[in-house]
């Protein structure tokens, strides 16, 4: 399930932005902020050396996922478990950031992070509730679950494929194994177009392209 409201038309990017943010809205989250995220991810593998590591690009990835998540919303991190958690200031639910499979980002799919759900995450997901859970309503306006549920897991998941990177932040509800099956919620981001760029050399309006650095020449 992706949400009880008319799902948009994923041609029409100006509707699919526009319904996102009505959905990240009570979460306290834009889509701007996601798409940062993912990008800024993606943007720490592409920067990898060749010569680190094979699992590193990977590890890199999600690392700076993570930060830019925390970074961006300065919500609480909590480490404990062997998960990496960021918690809303309401303690009513908590964000787990995953690289996401190929199905990541689109509608009508039923994605899964792309390395499987691991221990402490299937665990996590067999306490979700069957039902969707209850919300009650603050005087800011804003949704947060009934003090008879458990807090709630949402996945914040991201995929690069074929320059765009695709994401989406979603509430599983059940598994197969280490598979999602169902999801009480889906907010898939419409895609974000992506091109590498090395930063780590910067170049602002006022350099003077054509002229080298003044180097006073000595001889030896």
């Amino acid at each position: 399930m992706t949400h009880a409201h008319a799902l948009p038309d994923p041609g029409d990017l100006d509707g699919w932005l526009t319904w996102a943010a009505q959905q990240l809205e009570p979460l306290d989250l834009t889509v701007d902020l996601l798409h940062r995220v993912g990008e800024n991810g993606q943007r720490k593998r592409d920067g990898t050396s060749p010569l680190a590591p094979a699992q590193t690009p990977g590890q890199d990835q999600w690392s700076e996922a993570v930060i830019s998540f925390r970074e961006q919303t300065g919500w609480d991190k909590d480490e404990t478990g062997g998960l990496s958690k960021t918690w809303h200031p309401s303690r009513g639910f908590y964000v787990v950031v995953r690289a996401g499979d190929d199905s990541t980002g689109l509608f009508g799919t039923c994605p899964t992070p792309e390395t499987g759900l691991r221990t402490v995450l299937r665990d996590l997901i067999d306490e979700v509730p069957r039902t969707v859970p209850l919300f009650e309503v603050t005087g800011a306006g804003r949704h947060i679950p009934s003090s008879t549920e458990p807090p709630a897991l949402w996945l914040f998941m991201f995929s690069f494929r074929d320059g765009v990177v695709y994401s989406e932040l979603s509430r599983p509800a059940e598994r197969v194994e280490d598979k999602i099956t169902k999801y009480h919620q889906r907010i898939p981001l419409p895609p974000l177009p992506y091109t590498y760029a090395d930063t780590s050399v910067i170049i602002t309006p006022d350099d003077d392209l054509d002229a080298g650095p003044d180097i006073d020449v000595q001889p030896i």
